[in-house]
């Protein structure tokens, strides 16, 4: 399984469009290393995790073709985790030639309510004929080609049920936790009971080196460990099992070098735009 790292960053990117604190100031003047994107994953080109608006600027940046993704998981429906205009010119005059004629949309019912508003005014009949949206809650199971997928419930909004994956293709197990709190017992006793072993962990890691339990929404490093001890006790993960932090605030002052060094001194691996991962 390969999973590219597209983007890394929160809500506002960094640097952050509106902010000139000193972290945002300082990231401006070394863009190429610095500069974090929406948080978007992409898993053997052909499944999606996420869909911001810069989408359009990761396939260009990675020489992405997102004509050839087929699934398309999203979070929660959150701007910076979907953007659905952007589908209206998936077909029709907008697009010729794609590698997968349909996709899939797998996502909560706030998030199919926002792929239709933001698609009733403009979609085409031959491009919206091409997009299924599957609408999905906590505990769902999905399987798609390769793919085995749990939809998991999300600590993150009371305004909707919010989403993480538990995704397993060929003998090898991703569990994707962008945009939550530290997981609900609940949760890891469902992952427990399906058998799960996860060969990589995926985690929010927006709050930076922050206390833990200081939001009822994200995680820092310090919430990270305790989640990475949970997933142990529930027997989830073992010695084998690599832990990668993403999603970060510009108000954690997510400098590369920063990331790096505190992930690696709690056995972590801070994530940037552009890395991929075998597993």
């Amino acid at each position: 399984m390969k999973i590219t790292y597209l983007g890394t960053a929160a809500a506002e990117g960094f640097p952050a469009m509106f902010c000139n604190c000193p972290s945002c100031e300082q990231a401006r003047k070394n863009l190429e290393r610095e500069m974090r994107t929406r948080s978007q994953v992409l898993i053997d080109d052909k499944l999606l995790i996420d869909f911001p608006a810069d989408s359009y600027y990761h396939s260009l940046k990675y020489g992405i073709d997102f004509s050839a993704v087929k699934y398309l998981l999203v979070t929660h429906s959150h701007t910076d985790h979907f953007y659905g205009a952007e589908l209206v010119n998936r077909g029709y005059k907008f697009a010729h030639r794609m590698r997968s004629e349909r996709l899939e949309i797998f996502g909560n019912s706030e998030v199919f309510k926002v792929f239709t508003e933001e698609t009733s005014r403009e979609i085409r009949q031959e491009v919206s004929e091409k997009i299924t949206f599957r609408t999905i809650v906590p505990f769902s199971f999905i399987k798609v080609g390769e793919y085995e997928i749990f939809a998991l419930p999300a600590v993150h909004t009371e305004k909707e049920n919010a989403l993480v994956y538990c995704i397993s293709s060929n003998g090898k197990t991703l569990l994707y936790l962008n945009d939550t709190a530290i997981l609900e017992e609940e949760t890891l006793l469902f992952l427990f009971q399906k058998g799960i072993k996860a060969d990589m962990v995926s985690m929010d890691c927006t709050l930076g080196v922050s206390k833990a339990g200081i939001s009822k929404r994200h995680m820092g490093f310090t919430d990270n460990e305790i989640l990475r001890n949970k997933l142990v006790k529930y027997s989830l993960c073992d010695t084998n099992t690599k832990y990668y932090v993403t999603h970060f605030s510009h108000n954690s002052a997510p400098f590369r070098d920063n990331m790096e060094s505190e992930a690696k001194k709690r056995g972590m691996i801070a994530a940037h735009d552009g890395l991929v991962v075998e597993i």
